[in-house]
């Protein structure tokens, strides 16, 4: 961690009571330890990282304690002030505690007999146990989390650990490292079987030649023609299924194309013997798999079609070609050609079973060599990595393909948003106004409630980055009814001032397309029982498939006295049907034509005739991005409804907008 902040580290190895007490005193910034209530008054704690749990350990010559329970009345060792002593203290005060220095010294207490038990960490305490007359006797109990403590109000050091922490599980760093240290993270005192699988081949080898010569001695002259070919034919029919082990360990059941594994690893030695090579690594997955699997069957639409899209690749004389699972294949280049070339040759239809069935792809592309600094993976798995991660933006784009860039990389601030939202939710979180101005009388008859992100960290963050990086994780429901319960409490507050005060909220399509679970949310808050005191604006991110439900959803939210408003309108994916389909009660037009409507005649055009084609319907009309009080006028004479904007007011907090309430702010008539 302190690596990839660019930092030196100091590791001091100490006494345990000496490690806490140092940093408690400020002279040690932080200590790796258990989680436990009883140290969280003078320590802060990181989120867990591992967690390991405690066992009892008794003599191979004694008895074998498998509960704590059953240790009531005998001995059992612990180490002083460690978790294990003080829950033992606390929940079974019956069993005798015989208090040592170290993890060692219980074991050796053990070992002794001057107690009959001890408790520790499984997973520390096995490897000392191999080496005296001593075994865990239990299965595994209180699992403990494993995390960093700081000093109790050190809030730098602990967000800085939490910071690091999330970025090197976020870049793969964390596994990497565990992976190394596996063997002695999870070591086990070696098995009679594992010796005996060991020596396996040399005991085979051995009994086979004794059975020969027992046979030999008995029937030498007459039987060692027919031993030979026995022996002959088991040794190839041995080599036969090792070839065909190796193979499938090497290759896709399915397709026979070489597996992920192997695939890196063939690249891996073609990168090593060709220096001067810019490789071209390609991943690609069938996009319409599903669909055809749903349509055809798994037999047909998923095995036939991945067999004979693996031989169409084949035929294609490409370098290599790998079949990772779940129809992702990838393709190594031996030679130049443009991505149209490549993306027509895959893209070809298929007959299977005399159907003709049409393949779509999408497809990540990496080209070139990797830079090996600071990188943990070999350079092939980098290439298939990059080129993964091309493909991901190729589909969340909806492209046919797209060419790795560093642009396309996860933003490590990103991850601590979500990771913040995740652990705070709307901690950080504000709302503010912006006026709403009633175009006939001149008044601030209602506002749009904006959401607004202050981090600790990142500071102000815009809503454009963070509420599409919600929606993306499915977290931004979670948002909407915060920002919803909030604006229903300021619009009540707001009515002290104006009995229809009202304030809009914007939501997604996917919000409203909850149904029962928004309304039953709203009617569980109290607000006022006049109709209009809260407003959702509808955000055209998206076409609402099913708009039967949406019209239901509407009409229950009428009842619950919520009215409703399309937001953006003409810019978004079906105004005029949102009209058709659903019993809106207001249109919102979107900035881009209010701006430039003085000059533009044919944006003056499409207001005038939004504003007619709404009235016609009974809808109310706003007019949004309103930035100058000429524009503000032409809107009232051709009878615009409202307008909210920076020549009204920007975006304020809830105490200013009451200040704005009941005062006339604009007139018809210039003065």
């Amino acid at each position: 961690m302190a690596r990839h902040a660019g930092i030196d580290a100091e590791h001091r190895l100490m006494e345990w009571d000496s490690a806490l007490q140092e940093v408690q005193d400020g002279k040690a910034d932080a200590i790796a330890l258990f989680a436990a209530e009883e140290r969280a008054p003078f320590l802060d704690f990181t989120e867990p990282f591992y967690y390991l749990f405690h066992g009892i350990f008794s003599h191979d010559d004694g008895e074998h304690f498998s509960s704590l329970a059953a240790l009531e009345g005998h001995r059992a060792a612990v180490v002083a002030g460690s978790h294990a002593a003080a829950r033992l203290a606390e929940e079974y005060p019956d069993i005798p505690l015989v208090p040592v220095a170290t993890e060692y010294d219980c074991l050796r207490a053990v070992q002794a007999r001057q107690a009959e038990a001890c408790i520790e960490a499984s997973l520390t305490s096995m490897r000392h146990a191999a080496e005296m007359n001593v075994r865990q006797s239990s299965p595994p109990f209180w699992p403990q989390p494993y995390v960093f403590g700081v000093r109790k109000g050190n809030t730098a050091m602990l967000d800085w650990l939490e910071h690091q922490l999330a970025v090197v599980m976020a870049d793969g760093t964390f596994n990497d490292i565990y992976q190394q240290w596996r063997p002695e993270l999870e070591w086990r005192k070696p098995s009679i079987i594992d010796s005996l699988r060991t020596f396996a081949w040399v005991f085979a080898i051995l009994l086979l030649m004794a059975l020969m010569g027992f046979s030999f001695s008995w029937y030498l002259k007459r039987q060692v023609s027919l031993r030979t070919r026995l022996l002959s034919q088991e040794l190839k029919a041995r080599s036969r299924l090792e070839e065909e082990l190796r193979y499938q360990a090497e290759h896709d059941t399915l397709t026979g194309l070489p597996s992920r594994t192997t695939f890196i690893e063939s690249l891996d030695r073609r990168l090593q013997e060709e220096r001067d090579w810019d490789p071209t690594v390609i991943l690609l997955r069938l996009l319409n798999i599903d669909q055809l699997t749903s349509m055809f069957g798994y037999h047909f639409g998923h095995e036939a079609l991945l067999i004979g899209f693996s031989k169409h690749l084949e035929s294609l004389n490409f370098a290599q070609v790998g079949h990772f699972g779940s129809g992702v294949f990838a393709i190594l280049l031996k030679q130049d050609m443009c991505h149209e070339e490549i993306a027509l040759l895959v893209n070809k239809s298929l007959t299977i079973d005399t159907i003709s069935i049409d393949v779509h792809v999408a497809m990540g592309i990496c080209e070139g060599r990797v830079k090996r600094e600071g990188q943990t993976s070999s350079e092939a798995e980098e290439l298939v990595r990059r080129a993964m991660t091309a493909y991901s933006s190729a589909t969340e784009t909806g492209r046919p393909w797209r060419t790795y860039n560093p642009d396309l990389e996860p933003d490590p601030n990103d991850l601590l948003l979500l990771q913040d939202f995740r652990r705070h939710g709307t901690r950080d979180m504000h709302l503010l106004y912006q006026p709403k101005l009633d175009l006939a009388g001149g008044y601030i008859k209602g506002a749009e409630a904006l959401i607004r992100w202050e981090h600790p960290q990142l500071g102000n963050v815009s809503p454009a980055h963070f509420i599409p990086l919600l929606e993306e994780t499915g977290l931004i429901t979670r948002l909407t009814y915060w920002v919803i319960e909030e604006a229903m409490h300021a619009a009540e507050r707001c009515r002290a001032y104006d009995k229809n005060f009202c304030i809009s909220v914007n939501i997604s399509s996917r919000d409203l397309m909850e149904g029962s679970t928004l309304v039953d949310f709203i009617k569980q808050r109290e607000i006022s029982e006049h109709k209009q005191a809260l407003c959702l604006e509808i955000t055209e991110t998206g076409v609402i498939q099913d708009q039967g439900h949406a019209q239901k959803v509407i009409e229950e939210l009428h009842e619950a006295n919520i009215s409703c408003a399309v937001d953006d309108f003409g810019t978004g994916y079906a105004s005029l049907s949102y009209l058709s389909a659903f019993s809106v009660d207001e249109v919102k037009m979107d900035r881009s034509f209010i701006s430039n409507m003085l000059e533009n005649r044919r944006h003056r055009t499409i207001i005038s005739s939004t504003i007619s084609l709404a009235h016609e319907l009974g809808l109310q009309v706003t007019a949004e991005g309103v930035e100058d009080t000429a524009t503000l006028r032409k809107l009232a004479a051709m009878g615009c409804d409202t307008a909210q904007g920076y020549v009204i007011s920007k975006p304020i907090a809830e105490r200013e907008l009451h200040q704005l309430i009941g005062r006339r702010h604009f007139s018809e008539t210039p003065p």
